[in-house]
Protein backbone atom coordinates (compact mmCIF):
# COMPACT_ATOMS: atom_id res chain seq x y z
CA UNK A 1 0.00 0.00 0.00
CA UNK A 2 0.97 3.33 -0.99
CA UNK A 3 1.85 6.04 1.68
CA UNK A 4 -0.92 8.14 -0.32
CA UNK A 5 -3.22 5.55 0.60
CA UNK A 6 -2.14 5.04 3.97
CA UNK A 7 -2.83 8.74 4.53
CA UNK A 8 -5.93 8.95 2.94
CA UNK A 9 -7.33 6.08 4.71
CA UNK A 10 -6.08 7.31 8.31
CA UNK A 11 -7.66 10.66 7.34
CA UNK A 12 -11.52 8.91 6.40
CA UNK A 13 -10.43 7.32 10.12
CA UNK A 14 -10.62 10.52 11.96
CA UNK A 15 -13.59 12.02 13.52
CA UNK A 16 -13.15 16.00 13.27
CA UNK A 17 -12.52 16.92 16.83
CA UNK A 18 -14.74 19.90 16.76
CA UNK A 19 -17.56 17.20 16.18
CA UNK A 20 -16.48 15.08 19.13
CA UNK A 21 -16.44 17.63 21.07
CA UNK A 22 -19.99 19.22 20.16
CA UNK A 23 -21.40 15.07 20.70
CA UNK A 24 -19.88 15.21 23.84
CA UNK A 25 -21.22 18.58 24.75
CA UNK A 26 -24.75 17.52 23.50
CA UNK A 27 -24.68 14.11 25.73
CA UNK A 28 -23.72 16.28 28.90
CA UNK A 29 -26.28 18.70 28.35
CA UNK A 30 -29.80 16.58 28.08
CA UNK A 31 -27.83 14.05 31.29
CA UNK A 32 -29.41 15.17 34.99
CA UNK A 33 -26.90 15.18 37.42
CA UNK A 34 -27.69 12.95 40.49
CA UNK A 35 -26.62 13.75 43.95
CA UNK A 36 -27.00 12.76 47.23
CA UNK A 37 -26.68 16.08 49.73
CA UNK A 38 -26.52 15.53 53.25
CA UNK A 39 -26.38 18.83 56.14
CA UNK A 40 -25.59 17.58 59.51
CA UNK A 41 -24.90 19.93 62.56
CA UNK A 42 -22.30 17.29 64.08
CA UNK A 43 -21.83 19.41 67.87
CA UNK A 44 -19.20 21.10 69.10
CA UNK A 45 -16.04 19.22 70.11
CA UNK A 46 -15.60 22.15 72.56
CA UNK A 47 -19.10 21.26 74.12
CA UNK A 48 -19.41 19.64 78.16
CA UNK A 49 -21.28 16.87 76.84
CA UNK A 50 -20.26 14.11 79.58
CA UNK A 51 -20.52 10.37 77.89
CA UNK A 52 -21.74 11.91 74.54
CA UNK A 53 -18.86 14.40 74.44
CA UNK A 54 -16.48 14.03 71.08
CA UNK A 55 -13.94 11.42 71.89
CA UNK A 56 -16.86 9.29 72.47
CA UNK A 57 -18.63 9.71 69.64
CA UNK A 58 -16.29 10.73 66.48
CA UNK A 59 -15.89 7.96 65.24
CA UNK A 60 -20.08 6.74 65.27
CA UNK A 61 -20.17 10.21 63.54
CA UNK A 62 -17.92 9.45 60.86
CA UNK A 63 -19.48 5.96 60.38
CA UNK A 64 -23.13 7.66 60.34
CA UNK A 65 -21.45 9.94 57.54
CA UNK A 66 -20.09 6.93 55.60
CA UNK A 67 -23.07 4.31 55.71
CA UNK A 68 -24.73 7.60 53.67
CA UNK A 69 -21.29 8.77 51.46
CA UNK A 70 -23.32 12.04 50.40
CA UNK A 71 -21.53 13.66 47.25
CA UNK A 72 -22.22 16.95 49.07
CA UNK A 73 -22.12 17.30 52.75
CA UNK A 74 -23.11 20.72 54.86
CA UNK A 75 -21.66 20.79 58.45
CA UNK A 76 -22.08 22.73 61.28
CA UNK A 77 -20.74 23.64 64.56
CA UNK A 78 -17.23 22.42 63.20
CA UNK A 79 -13.92 23.35 65.36
CA UNK A 80 -10.79 22.53 63.56
CA UNK A 81 -9.78 19.14 65.30
CA UNK A 82 -13.24 17.57 63.68
CA UNK A 83 -12.43 19.27 60.73
CA UNK A 84 -8.75 17.16 60.81
CA UNK A 85 -10.69 14.12 62.05
CA UNK A 86 -13.09 14.13 59.30
CA UNK A 87 -9.68 14.62 57.02
CA UNK A 88 -8.48 11.51 58.29
CA UNK A 89 -11.45 9.19 58.53
CA UNK A 90 -13.26 10.26 55.44
CA UNK A 91 -10.37 10.68 52.53
CA UNK A 92 -13.17 10.58 49.93
CA UNK A 93 -13.90 13.85 50.52
CA UNK A 94 -12.07 17.32 50.21
CA UNK A 95 -13.48 20.55 51.97
CA UNK A 96 -13.76 24.25 52.20
CA UNK A 97 -14.55 26.85 54.04
CA UNK A 98 -13.29 28.74 57.17
CA UNK A 99 -14.05 29.70 60.61
CA UNK A 100 -15.91 32.71 62.10
CA UNK A 101 -12.89 34.14 63.25
CA UNK A 102 -13.80 34.22 67.00
CA UNK A 103 -11.32 34.23 69.62
CA UNK A 104 -8.46 35.72 67.00
CA UNK A 105 -9.79 32.84 65.11
CA UNK A 106 -8.54 29.91 67.70
CA UNK A 107 -10.72 27.63 70.24
CA UNK A 108 -14.38 27.74 69.77
CA UNK A 109 -14.26 29.09 66.51
CA UNK A 110 -17.02 27.47 64.45
CA UNK A 111 -16.81 26.84 60.43
CA UNK A 112 -19.54 25.82 58.47
CA UNK A 113 -17.20 23.78 56.05
CA UNK A 114 -18.77 22.21 52.55
CA UNK A 115 -17.23 18.55 52.22
CA UNK A 116 -17.51 17.34 48.17
CA UNK A 117 -16.58 14.36 46.99
CA UNK A 118 -13.31 15.33 44.53
CA UNK A 119 -13.32 12.45 42.42
CA UNK A 120 -16.74 13.75 41.27
CA UNK A 121 -16.72 17.42 41.88
CA UNK A 122 -14.74 20.23 41.19
CA UNK A 123 -15.10 23.86 43.34
CA UNK A 124 -14.63 27.03 40.80
CA UNK A 125 -15.35 29.64 42.67
CA UNK A 126 -15.80 29.61 46.57
CA UNK A 127 -16.61 32.27 49.21
CA UNK A 128 -17.64 33.04 53.29
CA UNK A 129 -19.75 35.98 53.63
CA UNK A 130 -20.79 37.18 57.23
CA UNK A 131 -24.63 37.53 58.47
CA UNK A 132 -23.83 40.77 60.36
CA UNK A 133 -20.44 42.34 60.74
CA UNK A 134 -17.26 40.62 60.62
CA UNK A 135 -15.91 40.31 64.01
CA UNK A 136 -12.34 42.19 65.04
CA UNK A 137 -9.66 39.24 64.61
CA UNK A 138 -8.25 40.28 67.54
CA UNK A 139 -11.49 39.66 69.58
CA UNK A 140 -11.72 37.64 72.59
CA UNK A 141 -15.40 37.79 72.51
CA UNK A 142 -17.25 34.49 72.28
CA UNK A 143 -20.28 36.17 70.55
CA UNK A 144 -20.26 37.24 67.08
CA UNK A 145 -22.04 37.25 63.78
CA UNK A 146 -22.69 33.76 62.03
CA UNK A 147 -21.06 32.41 58.41
CA UNK A 148 -22.33 31.36 54.66
CA UNK A 149 -19.69 29.06 53.12
CA UNK A 150 -20.20 29.00 49.49
CA UNK A 151 -19.03 27.25 46.22
CA UNK A 152 -20.14 27.15 42.69
CA UNK A 153 -19.02 23.08 41.55
CA UNK A 154 -18.17 21.46 38.03
CA UNK A 155 -20.02 17.96 37.95
CA UNK A 156 -17.45 16.33 35.81
CA UNK A 157 -19.77 12.89 35.06
CA UNK A 158 -22.30 15.76 33.11
CA UNK A 159 -20.51 18.95 33.13
CA UNK A 160 -23.26 21.02 35.12
CA UNK A 161 -22.79 23.49 37.71
CA UNK A 162 -24.45 23.91 40.91
CA UNK A 163 -24.00 26.28 43.90
CA UNK A 164 -24.27 25.15 47.31
CA UNK A 165 -24.60 27.09 50.84
CA UNK A 166 -23.92 26.13 53.74
CA UNK A 167 -25.02 27.85 57.34
CA UNK A 168 -26.08 28.17 60.64
CA UNK A 169 -28.32 30.61 61.81
CA UNK A 170 -28.30 32.10 65.18
CA UNK A 171 -30.06 30.69 67.96
CA UNK A 172 -32.82 32.93 68.99
CA UNK A 173 -35.98 33.49 66.24
CA UNK A 174 -36.31 36.69 64.91
CA UNK A 175 -35.25 40.17 63.39
CA UNK A 176 -31.11 38.58 62.95
CA UNK A 177 -32.54 35.66 61.74
CA UNK A 178 -34.62 37.06 59.39
CA UNK A 179 -31.73 39.79 57.98
CA UNK A 180 -30.03 36.42 57.62
CA UNK A 181 -32.15 34.97 55.28
CA UNK A 182 -32.84 37.77 53.18
CA UNK A 183 -28.83 37.96 52.28
CA UNK A 184 -28.61 34.36 51.64
CA UNK A 185 -31.46 35.16 48.87
CA UNK A 186 -29.47 38.48 47.93
CA UNK A 187 -26.55 36.58 47.30
CA UNK A 188 -28.02 33.98 45.50
CA UNK A 189 -29.89 36.60 43.36
CA UNK A 190 -26.76 37.50 41.97
CA UNK A 191 -26.34 34.48 40.03
CA UNK A 192 -27.82 33.73 36.57
CA UNK A 193 -31.47 33.46 36.71
CA UNK A 194 -32.51 29.42 36.70
CA UNK A 195 -29.19 28.33 38.15
CA UNK A 196 -29.14 25.46 40.56
CA UNK A 197 -28.63 26.08 43.70
CA UNK A 198 -28.16 24.41 47.30
CA UNK A 199 -29.09 26.24 51.01
CA UNK A 200 -28.73 23.43 53.67
CA UNK A 201 -28.22 23.99 57.54
CA UNK A 202 -28.94 24.41 60.70
CA UNK A 203 -31.69 27.08 60.80
CA UNK A 204 -32.70 27.23 64.37
CA UNK A 205 -36.13 27.97 63.53
CA UNK A 206 -38.97 25.33 62.65
CA UNK A 207 -40.20 24.69 58.84
CA UNK A 208 -43.24 25.75 57.54
CA UNK A 209 -44.11 27.07 60.79
CA UNK A 210 -41.45 30.07 61.36
CA UNK A 211 -41.28 33.74 59.35
CA UNK A 212 -37.67 32.48 58.75
CA UNK A 213 -38.33 29.89 57.16
CA UNK A 214 -40.95 31.96 55.14
CA UNK A 215 -38.56 34.60 54.05
CA UNK A 216 -36.00 32.06 53.21
CA UNK A 217 -38.62 30.56 50.40
CA UNK A 218 -40.01 33.51 49.56
CA UNK A 219 -37.29 33.77 46.47
CA UNK A 220 -37.84 30.75 44.65
CA UNK A 221 -35.83 28.45 47.20
CA UNK A 222 -38.01 25.29 47.37
CA UNK A 223 -38.03 23.12 50.72
CA UNK A 224 -36.52 19.54 49.84
CA UNK A 225 -38.99 17.71 52.63
CA UNK A 226 -42.12 19.02 51.18
CA UNK A 227 -40.83 18.36 47.53
CA UNK A 228 -40.05 14.47 47.93
CA UNK A 229 -42.58 12.11 47.71
CA UNK A 230 -40.38 9.35 49.41
CA UNK A 231 -39.82 10.40 52.85
CA UNK A 232 -38.46 8.14 55.73
CA UNK A 233 -37.54 9.35 59.05
CA UNK A 234 -38.89 11.89 61.52
CA UNK A 235 -39.55 15.50 60.84
CA UNK A 236 -37.72 16.58 63.73
CA UNK A 237 -33.88 17.05 63.74
CA UNK A 238 -32.69 18.24 67.00
CA UNK A 239 -32.55 15.24 69.97
CA UNK A 240 -30.52 15.79 72.45
CA UNK A 241 -28.37 12.67 71.89
CA UNK A 242 -31.67 10.49 72.09
CA UNK A 243 -33.86 8.78 70.19
CA UNK A 244 -36.50 10.43 68.54
CA UNK A 245 -40.00 11.25 70.22
CA UNK A 246 -43.21 9.86 68.85
CA UNK A 247 -44.47 12.48 67.67
CA UNK A 248 -42.25 15.73 67.00
CA UNK A 249 -42.33 18.61 64.23
CA UNK A 250 -39.60 20.50 64.91
CA UNK A 251 -37.28 20.48 61.82
CA UNK A 252 -34.99 22.94 62.09
CA UNK A 253 -32.32 21.20 59.87
CA UNK A 254 -33.03 22.16 55.77
CA UNK A 255 -32.26 21.66 52.54
CA UNK A 256 -33.27 24.28 50.34
CA UNK A 257 -33.33 24.18 46.29
CA UNK A 258 -33.63 26.48 43.52
CA UNK A 259 -33.38 26.19 39.43
CA UNK A 260 -34.33 22.65 37.79
CA UNK A 261 -34.07 20.33 41.02
CA UNK A 262 -36.28 17.69 41.51
CA UNK A 263 -36.17 15.68 45.26
CA UNK A 264 -37.29 12.32 44.62
CA UNK A 265 -36.35 11.16 48.25
CA UNK A 266 -34.99 12.62 51.27
CA UNK A 267 -34.18 11.13 55.08
CA UNK A 268 -33.85 12.13 58.86
CA UNK A 269 -31.24 9.46 59.24
CA UNK A 270 -31.18 7.73 63.27
CA UNK A 271 -28.47 5.93 63.49
CA UNK A 272 -27.18 4.99 67.02
CA UNK A 273 -25.28 2.28 68.31
CA UNK A 274 -25.90 0.89 72.08
CA UNK A 275 -27.85 4.02 72.93
CA UNK A 276 -25.15 6.28 71.69
CA UNK A 277 -25.70 9.34 68.92
CA UNK A 278 -23.49 10.93 66.47
CA UNK A 279 -24.71 14.62 67.73
CA UNK A 280 -27.28 16.22 68.93
CA UNK A 281 -28.52 16.72 65.79
CA UNK A 282 -30.03 13.61 63.05
CA UNK A 283 -28.25 14.15 59.41
CA UNK A 284 -31.15 14.95 56.88
CA UNK A 285 -30.01 13.40 53.47
CA UNK A 286 -31.57 13.98 50.03
CA UNK A 287 -31.68 12.49 46.69
CA UNK A 288 -31.54 15.26 44.17
CA UNK A 289 -31.49 15.34 40.36
CA UNK A 290 -30.75 18.23 38.87
CA UNK A 291 -32.42 19.09 35.23
CA UNK A 292 -30.00 21.10 32.50
CA UNK A 293 -31.44 24.71 33.03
Amino acid sequence: MTLSRVLLLASALVVPTGVLSAQSAGSLAVTPMELDVMTFNIRTSAGRDGDDAWPFRKELLAETIGRSDPDILGLQEVLAEQIAFLEDALPQYRWLGVDRGLNGGSGLSEATPIFYRYEELVPIESGTFWLGNPPDGRSRRRRGSRIVTWAQFHHMATGQRIYVYNTHFTLREGQRQLESATLINEHIASHAPGSAVIVMGDFNAVAKSSDTWRIATSQGLRDAWDLAPDRHGPAETSNGFRAPPEEGDRRIDWILVGGSIEVPSISTIVHSVEGRFPSDHYPVLATLRVRPS
